[in-house]
């Protein structure tokens, strides 16, 4: 919790404000009362922290980063590291359970139509939905331009076909923003996002994954098979999954 700050007349300062002082030891105390007293037990047995979430969604630590248009806080991704910080320092799992969540409706706040964002945000702020960001899969991750997982045009849907892997929360989010190629002889810039309800059908549940650590945050492979979503789920253009 040690911090230096320091303010130099006439410059930048780097203190953090009150306000986030009071968020940083919110999310401090939080993490000491709540995570910390389960982090063991929920490591050694993989139990995903339904109850730490629920609480931690009530405190409002949770999808913080929802605009104040939706029902959010709109905090900035600076205050937002401030919260996750604390978190993790309880437990790095738990945490990430529970921060992840941003990955997962962050293309929404930045691509996301008007429509789009008043359908699938304000749900977040209402109840501690859990969303996941569906990129990597067995044979891509930082090389997205790899991606084999492909979105094909059909009339007003989409039907989406691919496997991906190690996606956090998959077992549990009510939806994923996932990305697909639309042109795979465009390579990265082939790439569409999409919102994919995780009832879909075709949407398949393969695997839950087992890890060293971070036991307590589910990761899990999914298989999207003939999933069709309709043209309104797309996040911006064709191809410019890559830039979101």
């Amino acid at each position: 919790m040690a911090i230096v700050e320091q303010t130099v007349a006439g410059g930048v300062s780097f203190a953090l404000t009150d306000e986030q002082k009071a968020l940083r030891e919110l999310a401090h105390e939080f993490a000491e009362k709540e995570i910390r007293p389960k982090e063991r037990e929920y490591d050694e047995h993989s139990i995903h922290p339904a109850d730490v979430i629920a609480k931690a969604h009530e405190l409002g630590l949770m999808n913080v980063h929802v605009p104040e248009a939706y029902g959010g806080l709109a905090l900035s991704a600076f205050e937002g590291m401030l919260i996750g910080e604390e978190l993790c320092w309880g437990c790095s799992g738990i945490g990430t359970a529970i921060v992840a969540n941003g990955l997962g409706h962050g293309p929404v706040i930045v691509a996301g139509t008007e429509e789009q964002q008043r359908e699938w945000l304000p749900p977040l702020v209402e109840a501690p939905l859990l969303t996941s960001f569906a990129l990597t899969e067995p044979n891509a991750g930082s090389d997205v331009s790899g991606i084999q997982t492909t979105a094909v045009r059909d009339g007003d849907e989409y039907v989406i076909n691919g496997s991906k892997m190690f996606i956090t929360n998959a077992g549990y989010a009510s939806w994923f923003t996932l990305f697909a190629s639309t042109d795979k002889s465009q390579g990265h810039r082939g790439l569409t996002a999409f919102i994919v309800p995780a009832d879909a059908g075709g949407v398949v549940l393969e695997q839950h994954l087992d890890k060293m650590g971070q036991r307590s945050t589910d990761t899990s492979a999914v298989a999207f098979q003939d999933v069709r979503v309709p043209g309104a789920n797309r996040l911006g253009e064709e191809g410019e999954g890559f830039k979101i």
